[in-house]
């Protein structure tokens, strides 16, 4: 029995004594903000379909699209997506952006 205890201690102070994990970096935010023209809106729902494409990148910290004047506005974290993405991400959705 005492050899059972003895290795059970020992068992349990080598996982307390674990690997420490190394502290997790703080990245800084680097907010962008771009104004784009893009082609092809005719309507409201086109306006909500781009902000439902661009929302569902990481770092998207707002949109807004304007069918009338053709722009789209986003304003992202550029340590998570960048501008490529996001025309991506529009012209996955049917829109051809015209201009980065």
């Amino acid at each position: 029995m005492k050899p059972f205890i003895l290795i059970a201690a020992l068992v349990i102070s080598l996982a307390a004594c674990g690997p420490k994990q190394a502290p997790k970096e703080k990245t800084e935010l680097v907010m962008v903000e771009v104004s784009l023209r893009v082609e092809g809106m005719h309507c409201d729902e086109c306006e909500t379909s781009i902000a439902k494409g661009v929302n569902v990148l990481a770092g998207i910290d707002s949109i807004s699209a304007n069918y009338k004047d053709s722009t789209t506005f986003v304003r992202f974290d550029s340590n998570k997506t960048n501008l490529a993405e996001i025309s991506k991400a529009i012209e996955g959705r049917g829109y051809v952006v015209a201009s980065k």
